[in-house]
């Protein structure tokens, strides 16, 4: 009796905090960092920045999953709930390309929609690898603008790649093809300069929020950082430097970038009602070598199912409602902050489809308020790999249906040369299905609790009663299964962004 009375305080606390409060809410959402690359997460030698101070002041996720290993479909579950194969982003391409004719679905209902719809103003900046164009080169159809941001300031629609280094490290001079920036809905740089990226991400930021905060508005905010996503940079207004070298030197203005819109925050007088949501899209590109992430003692990276290249760091602050020091060790996915954040603004899930993410509120307000970690939840996370089912999440216990090999760093020396620099843009293994993945029947077993660095295999035979449950619970995820169409396969060369289809080259560095 006296539990049962428990929970119903704590839950009439939460009710009282979502209805009240309607936080601002911001998700800083980093590219490629991986699990072990900021200090608080344990790098030894990483330098210290304001995204560890929202570790100290919040609550800090261990088991935090992306969906995803790559890019397009992470992001598409983070800002849906659901995971990628229900909404159709997979296929042999794996991400959205420059080429693809296709991006997020229109009749996917995103959290800045829902939010808007209940009276936030909803901003965007940085990367956004959900579509561009439909079928011609300007079309812009897939668009930020399109999935419920009012307001959407700098932005790269497809990503920062190799092509686009502008120091000379590895390219003569970027290729406008591949790298462009777009203001809203217009091509302003293509391609595009890093020198001043990320400083510009922090003053529109700044502006957006000030002018909320002047309305009395809520807001939700997006800001999607290319740092730390191949090509490295560090721009002209920050020119950190790192003991860790180029790719350190990205984490500390990731980090800067983060510490100027706290201190907006803080200056407009908004810091105790104001939610942040720090994490990173998937591991680090472990094949990168130093121009690629560090995912602590974690297998695997980029591209895999490895705990590598799906946990990732996730930091929650709101002071006043999450105790500063907190460690969060219980099972979360990235689809968790769609309907954590919905419930919160006084929002509704849709209930006409499968939303994969849990309202995850009364792990944050209640138990989780001690500084100690707590038993693992018995939770199940399903990861795939294009369309096909690689891994789950069970308790304690990671169960791998199909896995792709993994070099050491000793093997990368063909690709890694003096001081780790790396030769080219690699993947060990990147398709599926494809050669290289390896296919477990019995399913591979590791007690991740134990052993999260996946390097002893538990025998199948002792595990009967966990693979039963597991497959059980496969067949429940299974039951009324409806797999979204493949959004990732097609390609249409004329989808191709160009700022001016008179020029050849496509290159248009306006003033």
């Amino acid at each position: 009796m006296a539990i049962r009375c428990t929970n119903l305080i704590l839950l009439t606390i939460i009710a009282s905090i979502s209805s009240a409060l309607r936080p601002n809410m911001i998700i800083f959402l980093a590219d490629d960092v991986g699990y072990g690359d900021l200090k608080s997460y344990g790098h030894p030698t990483q330098e210290w920045g304001p995204i560890d101070d929202l570790a100290e002041e919040g609550m800090k996720f261990t088991s935090l999953y992306s969906t995803s290993s790559l890019c397009s479909p992470s992001r598409a579950a983070l800002l849906t709930g659901r995971l990628p194969i229900r909404i159709g982003v997979y296929g042999k391409l794996m991400n959205f390309y420059l080429q693809s004719p296709n991006g997020l679905p229109k009749d996917e209902i995103t959290l800045p929609e829902i939010l808007r719809d209940v009276g936030y103003a909803t901003g965007m900046v940085g990367k956004w690898h959900l579509g561009i164009n439909d079928y011609t080169p300007m079309s812009g159809v897939h668009l930020p603008h399109y999935h419920g941001f009012d307001w959407v300031g700098t932005n790269l629609p497809y990503t920062n790649v190799w092509e686009c280094d502008e120091t000379k490290r590895h390219m003569d001079a970027p290729d406008p093809f591949n790298c462009f920036m777009y203001n809203n809905e217009t091509i302003i740089q293509q391609p595009f300069s890093h020198q001043h990226l990320t400083k510009t991400f922090v003053d529109e930021v700044s502006t957006f929020i000030k002018q909320q905060t002047e309305k009395d508005k809520p807001f939700f905010l997006y800001l999607s950082f290319v740092h730390n996503h191949v090509a490295m940079f560090t721009g002209k207004d920050t020119k950190f430097t790192s003991r860790r070298g180029i790719y350190g030197a990205g984490i500390r203005e990731l980090s800067w970038g983060v510490g100027e819109i706290m201190k907006k925050i803080k200056s407009l007088g908004i810091d105790n009602n104001t939610l942040i949501f720090f994490t990173s899209d998937n591991g680090g590109h472990i094949e990168l070598c130093s121009e690629g992430g560090n995912n602590g003692i974690l297998k695997g990276g980029k591209a895999n199912y490895y705990e590598g290249g799906i946990r990732v760091p996730g930091i929650l602050r709101w002071p006043g409602q999450i105790s500063a020091g907190t460690i969060n060790s219980n099972i979360v996915s990235q689809m968790d902050t769609f309907t954590t954040f919905v419930n919160l603004a006084g929002g509704k899930a849709p209930s006409d489809r499968v939303i994969d993410g849990r309202d995850i509120t009364q792990q944050i307000f209640g138990s989780l308020k001690l500084k100690n970690e707590t038993k693992t939840e018995k939770r199940i996370l399903f990861f795939y790999c294009n369309d096909m089912l690689f891994a789950v999440r069970y308790g304690s216990y990671k169960v791998h249906f199909y896995t792709m090999p993994v070099k050491s760093k000793e093997e990368y020396t063909d690709t890694c040369g003096e001081g780790g620099f790396p030769s080219t843009m690699y993947f060990n293994c990147l398709y599926c299905p494809s050669d290289c993945v390896i296919k477990h029947d019995p399913p591979l077993i590791f007690n991740v609790d134990a052993d999260p660095g996946e390097e002893y295999q538990l025998d199948p035979a002792l595990h009967k009663l966990l693979l039963l449950e597991v497959k059980y619970l496969l067949e429940k995820h299974n039951s009324g299964w409806i797999k979204g169409e493949d959004l990732l396969s097609a390609y249409n060369q004329p989808s191709q962004p160009c700022c001016d289809s008179s020029k050849p080259s496509c290159s248009c560095n306006y003033p």
